[in-house]
Formats: structure tokens, C-alpha cells, sequence
């Protein structure tokens, strides 16, 4: 065996189960002499192998006496006499490199923090004990407390009512359970009082440990709420004045004028749904995000437009996030009103990005023959940040 690994130009080992060094060829003789001296984090990545939690582990460490630092990588070997072995293989770290990746890597959380906590919407995480492993500060405002104050509280300490905790927390398990997302309405009641309705997406994480959590994102959709309750009041008013209208016949002048005016409040009413319906977000400078809810109709399409190039050329916009993560239906209309959007936003100067599109929307958009090959598209409202503030 020896030979083999003597052809191999970088340091490679074979250890026991007590780390002790079994083979080794000349390169890793040259570097460490004729034993195994690990990392503390090297002999932790090398027991999870031996142990059998993991069949394979790399991890970044130096190696005792040793000046270079290296990224050791440990297979599980085999067994000799009923003990298990580790193959081992050292490759040296280029240092500048690695702080490089390490800068790249502080920069994309900072980012990514200062995203979470600048988003109106509420974002966090939760376990399967439905407690709280993240929460971004639009959600710890919601209970009055910080977002350190959040984390590991559970849902049942910090609802009113536990009714309303019990049907978070069951939420909760069954996206853990099932491991697919779900888009629901929710309700719940602040500790002041108060009544409030969000429209949430909760999607499953695995962590790198395995532990399955929920990661949820919420948009207060209570005022649109109390606009739709609203509107079926009008409408249910509206009903009945008409069967008023046709059974008093020598009222109909004054019932008719009344009826416009009943359908002017709907209307206002409706818009104003709509609008709720597709928040433009300023989710970074010069960068708005739109979060496209529900169904995109040619009069939704238009109001959206209209804002959303009076909000670019008033407020020098660069930069426009359509993301369609909760956008129900994909058809040709949809994605030609899309298009129109992306269009209008490139007449101003600005630059559009598409993301979120889901797998069952991607295949639908196939199968119809739908090409959005012109449009910028990324995975996540983060990677269209990103891309344009690198290119800004």
C-alpha cells in the first residue's frame, strides 16, 4: 500500500480508531514526521468518520508542529481486525486565499442580515418545538422585544391566545413532517389586543447537523383583510338594495344613485386590495423589491405599472426584484403581462430581475412554450440584490 501512496504527491494516512498512524507515504512523512498530530477540529471530523455519523468530513485546520494550514479530508477506510479505519488526505491551505473566503463569506451575512432586518416582512425560524431559532426585527416589533429577546422563545409564550399557538406549532410540524411548503392566511392576536392576518410561506431547512426546521416569511395583510371583509359588506349591501330597487319600482331614480355610488366605494375598495396585493419594497439602495401575491389580471398589471414607474423615475430607482415565490398561476397572459412590466421598467432606464420561480410554475412556463430567455432570472430575491449591487 505504501508504494500507492508514495505516487500520490500530497500528504496521505491511514489511522486507527485511536488516531494512531497505520500508513503513510513520503509526503506526509516530509510534513509530519512518522505520526498523526491533528487539530483538535481535525481529530473531531476524523472521530464523526470512525464513529460512522458521517462517510466523509473536510474541515479547515492546521496540524500540530506544522506551519502551513490545511484542509484535511477523512473517508471512512474500512476495518482491520473488527476496528475501523480513516484514509486521510492533507491538502495545503493557500492562506491568502482562505481569508479571502472568509471576507466573501462576512460580506455575504452582512448582507444578508442587513436584508432580514431591513424587510418589512416578518422573517424567521423555528424548530420543530415551534421555538425560535432566527427572527428578523419585524417580527420581534410584532411583541414589542428584540430579536435576541425571540430567540428560543416558543410560540406559546409569546401568542395570546393559545389557540392561535397551537395552530402556528401545527403548521409548523407538518411542514417539518412532509417537507413541502405551504402558503396560508393566519391569524393572530398581538399582546395588546389586537387582531392581526398574515399571509405566510413556510418552507422546510435542513440544518448541517440534519435537524429539520421551518423558515417562515409573513406579509401583514391585514389591512387588505379588512378591505375584503369591507367589500362583501358593500357587496352584501348592494344585493339587497337591488332587490329593494326592483320591488319599489318608483324609487329606481334614487336607488340608481345610490348604487353608483356604492360601486365607486367597491372600486376604490378593490384597488386598494390590489395594491396590498403587490407591495413595492425598497429592499436595498436604489433596489425595490415586488412580492407578486395571488393572481396578475390586466387591471392588477396595470395599477402595478403604473406605481411602480411613478416610484422609479421619482425616487431614481435602479434596480426592480419581481419575485413570484407566492404568485398562484402561470400562463402565457401572466408571463406576456411580465414581460410588458420588465419592458416598461427598461424604458425608465432601470434594470429588472425575475426571481422565485417555482419548480411546478418553471415546468407550467415549459410546457407552454413561455421563453424568458431575454429577462434577467435569478433563485432568490438575495441572489438579484447581489447581482446588481455587484454590477451597479
Amino acid at each position: 500500500m505504501r508504494a500507492d501512496l508514495d505516487a500520490f504527491p500530497e500528504p496521505l494516512a491511514v489511522l486507527d480508531e485511536r488516531l494512531r498512524l497505520l500508513e503513510a507515504n513520503g509526503a506526509w512523512r516530509d510534513a509530519f514526521g512518522e505520526a498523526a498530530r491533528l487539530d483538535p477540529r481535525a481529530e473531531e471530523a476524523a472521530r464523526a468518520v470512525l464513529c460512522g455519523a458521517q462517510s466523509r468530513a473536510e474541515v479547515d485546520a492546521a496540524a500540530v508542529d506544522a506551519a502551513c494550514p490545511r484542509r484535511w479530508t477523512f473517508l471512512r477506510y474500512g476495518k482491520m481486525e473488527g476496528e475501523p479505519l480513516v484514509f486521510v488526505h492533507a491538502r495545503a491551505c493557500d492562506a491568502a486565499a482562505q481569508r479571502r473566503r472568509e471576507d466573501e463569506l462576512a460580506e455575504e451575512v452582512e448582507l444578508l442580515r442587513g436584508f432580514i432586518e431591513r424587510a418589512p416582512t416578518l422573517m424567521f425560524i423555528k424548530d420543530r418545538r415551534s421555538r425560535y431559532v432566527l427572527a428578523n426585527s419585524a417580527l420581534a416589533d410584532c411583541y414589542g422585544m428584540t430579536p435576541e429577546q425571540v430567540i428560543s422563545a416558543s410560540q406559546h409564550e409569546l401568542t395570546s391566545s393559545a389557540e392561535e399557538a397551537a395552530g402556528f406549532a401545527s403548521a409548523d410540524r407538518q411542514v417539518i413532517d412532509t417537507g413541502q411548503p405551504v402558503v396560508l392566511e393566519e391569524k393572530e392576536t398581538r399582546p395588546n389586543g389586537e387582531v392581526h392576518w398574515y399571509e405566510t410561506v413556510k418552507t422546510p431547512i435542513v440544518r448541517k447537523s440534519g435537524e429539520v426546521q421551518v423558515a417562515c416569511f409573513s406579509v401583514d395583510v391585514t389591512a387588505r383583510r379588512r378591505a375584503q371583509e369591507a367589500l362583501e359588506r358593500s357587496a352584501r349591501e348592494l344585493q339587497d338594495m337591488a332587490a329593494a330597487a326592483r320591488r319599489e319600482a318608483d324609487e329606481k331614480s334614487a336607488l340608481a344613485a345610490e348604487l353608483d355610488r356604492r360601486l365607486a366605494v367597491i372600486q376604490a375598495q378593490q384597488q386598494q386590495i390590489q395594491a396590498l396585493s403587490a407591495p413595492i419594497l425598497e429592499v436595498a439602495d436604489g433596489i425595490v423589491g415586488v412580492p407578486l401575491i395571488g393572481t396578475m389580471d390586466e387591471e392588477r398589471t396595470a395599477m402595478l405599472t403604473e406605481r411602480l414607474l411613478e416610484i422609479i423615475a421619482g425616487r431614481h430607482v435602479r434596480s426592480v426584484v419581481l419575485d413570484l415565490s407566492a404568485l398562484e398561476v402561470m400562463d402565457t397572459r401572466t408571463a406576456d403581462r411580465l414581460v410588458s412590466i420588465v419592458r416598461a421598467i427598461g424604458l425608465l432606464g432601470a434594470r429588472a430581475a425575475i426571481t422565485g420561480i417555482r419548480p411546478a410554475v418553471a415546468q407550467t412556463m415549459t410546457s407552454l412554450g413561455i421563453d424568458l430567455s431575454s429577462i434577467v432570472t435569478t433563485r432568490t430575491p438575495k441572489d438579484a440584490i447581489r447581482l446588481f449591487s455587484a454590477t451597479r
